[in-house]
């Protein structure tokens, strides 16, 4: 009787609980209701009522997997697609390999989607393909591992790199900015001492200058007089338009004769001019066309001979008669001459007339002035090239500046040039030395500022560049410089961006920005985007364009490789946890 009593107890007891299974569309697995992760299996107790996860309702634990959509949130059909409007999610236990939660629409679609098979439970067969699938899964993870940790002994040695590399120059800008600083107190001296020396010399140059300006207009003035007298036919103090008239220089229309309006047109609308009008007025345009009587010698008469030549017929002085053989002669032959004649001097010029351009005063002048441009152009050859000579700078002294019939100037003048050329020189000398410090100074202080990442990791990088070419572009990026692209076929190169700053999230320095590239075509500027993954070398590995003038590289590098989480090798056993 007693066991009969425990018999109907137990009997009892089952049948409260099993209904509550037996009633399920979706049958459990592993104990728990289908489609319920191990992390929220304490919300689905059978033995009660289910409280939906958002709040919304309380349905008997019977509702749980009923195929009709009870909850709001979906959480009362984890294991049917009775809720996939509302975005609930299936979860896949996946024992020995990963799991996952996939949308619950594709519940018993046909399709095996969980590598365990359990999102198909009606009508299609999957094999469970998750040992497999794991020891792949592992197999890879490890691989991966492997590259993860030799990544990062290789960061960690960039980082000591750039570390060392950055005290290094943080020396030598503290050196280069005492260069700086000591070449720039002797620039500043040295500065002083040429604007010192070029005060005298500027101030005889301008004399001597002056001088020459009023010499000039002296005898220009002279030459204007002289010309009005000799348009002055009648000498009475006054140019009339007759006496224009009479000469043909004036003829401005080549007709032959000048006219009436010509000559008017000489004295800028009058009929006479007196020597001063003459000289400040006139000048400037007549003596373009006037020639002095000295200049043009009146044409000899038709078929004359020319005075001291011999007549027509007759023989030159000296020369055999005809049928007379010619005497020897015991002088040497004469060689010709092949020196040109010096060419006529220029009209008007006065005193040093008939001299040819390259004599006397102008010649030497413009001989001594191409010397001193030849030797400055040496002289800043051996400066590009780095060669200068121990001997003191001794330039030759300048002849004059813009004016090649300046005269020369006196010793003194040329002794105060020599004084500041040599100030010059030596200025420019100390200036250019310190200009050198400053430029490697900058430079130095532009690589130090870049932002190399946390720990340095970044230095190899930089200075830099690394290709990649598909079947169009040759695509290159040189870190924390330029990014450009070049057609393979030839062309010119693009800038795709210069430089611009990191822009990872969450990790800073997992993205690098590079911006202001030319130009598209009515489109803007170019930029890139460069993805950093961890990798055992430095390489591009791929291109593309997502947007318009937006492109984006894909780059692996030791510099991003973190230390792996777990040191030891993870496990073979697929059941050393329930679900992994």
């Amino acid at each position: 009787m007693h066991c009969l009593k425990n018999f109907l107890s137990v009997a009892l007891l089952c049948s409260a609980v099993l209904p509550s299974f037996s009633s399920l569309v979706a049958p459990p697995v592993n104990g728990r209701p289908r489609g319920v992760s191990r992390s929220k299996n304490v919300f689905y107790d059978s033995s009660k009522p289910f409280a939906c996860l958002d709040g919304s309702n309380t349905v008997p634990f019977e509702n749980v997997n009923d195929d009709f959509c009870d909850c709001q949130d979906g959480s009362d059909e984890p294991g049917t697609s009775a809720c996939s409007m509302v975005g609930s999610k299936f979860h896949c236990a996946n024992k020995g390999h990963k799991p996952t939660n996939i949308p619950s629409s594709r519940v018993n679609d046909g399709i095996c989607d969980c590598c365990d098979g359990t999102d198909e439970y009606s009508g299609t067969e999957c094999p469970n393909q998750c040992k497999e699938l794991g020891a792949k899964a592992r197999e890879e993870a490890q691989r991966q591992r492997e590259v993860q940790m030799q990544g990062f002994q290789m960061k960690l040695e960039y980082s000591q790199q750039g570390k060392d590399k950055t005290a290094d120059r943080q020396t030598q800008i503290a050196e280069l900015r005492t260069k700086v600083t000591e070449t720039t107190t002797e620039s500043d001296r040295l500065k002083a001492l040429k604007e010192e020396a070029e005060k005298p010399e500027g101030e005889a140059k301008d004399a001597h200058r002056q001088k020459w300006e009023a010499e000039k207009a002296e005898k220009e003035r002279g030459r204007a007089e002289e010309a009005f007298r000799n348009l002055d036919t009648d000498s009475n103090g006054i140019l009339t338009v007759v006496e224009i008239q009479a000469r043909v220089e004036f003829d401005k229309d080549s007709s032959g004769d000048v006219s009436e309006e010509e000559a008017l047109n000489w004295l800028n609308g009058t009929n006479d001019r007196d020597v001063e009008a003459f000289v400040t007025i006139l000048w400037s345009e007549i003596k373009s066309v006037y020639v002095s009587p000295t200049e043009a010698p009146p044409p000899a008469a038709e078929g004359a001979p020319a005075e001291g030549a011999p007549a027509e017929g007759a023989p030159a002085e000296g020369a055999p008669a005809e049928g007379e053989e010619a005497p020897p002669s015991d002088a040497p032959p004469v060689e010709e001459d092949s020196t040109p004649p010096p060419p006529p001097s220029k009209e008007g010029e006065g005193e040093g007339e008939g001299k040819g351009e390259g004599e006397g005063e102008g010649g030497e002048q413009k001989w001594r002035d191409e010397e001193y441009d030849d030797y400055h152009d040496d002289d800043e050859e051996d400066d590009m090239d780095g060669e200068r000579g121990d001997a003191p700078y001794e330039p030759p002294p300048r002849v004059h500046d813009t004016d090649p019939d300046m005269p020369e100037y006196d010793e003194a003048t040329k002794a105060l040039i020599a004084e500041a050329d040599k100030a010059r020189s030596a200025f420019n000398d100390a200036d250019k030395v310190r200009g050198d410090h400053q430029r490697e100074l900058d430079d130095l202080q532009k690589l130090v500022d870049t932002d190399l990442g946390k720990e340095q990791e970044f230095f190899p990088l930089q200075g830099h560049c690394y290709e990649f070419t598909d079947r169009e572009y040759t695509y290159k990026m040189c870190a924390f410089d330029r990014v450009s692209q070049q057609p393979k076929n030839g062309g010119s190169e693009t800038s795709l961006g210069r430089w611009g700053q990191w822009t990872g999230s969450p990790n800073k320095y997992s993205t690098m920005k590079y911006e202001n590239g030319e130009s598209c075509w009515n489109g803007p500027q170019r930029s890139a985007t460069i993805k950093l993954s961890c990798g055992t070398t430095n390489e591009l590995r791929s291109a593309s364009e997502p947007n318009r003038c937006e492109y984006e590289f894909q780059f692996t590098t030791p510099a991003v490789c973190s230390e792996p989480r777990d040191k030891r090798a993870p496990s073979d056993d697929p059941d050393a946890h329930d679900e992994l």
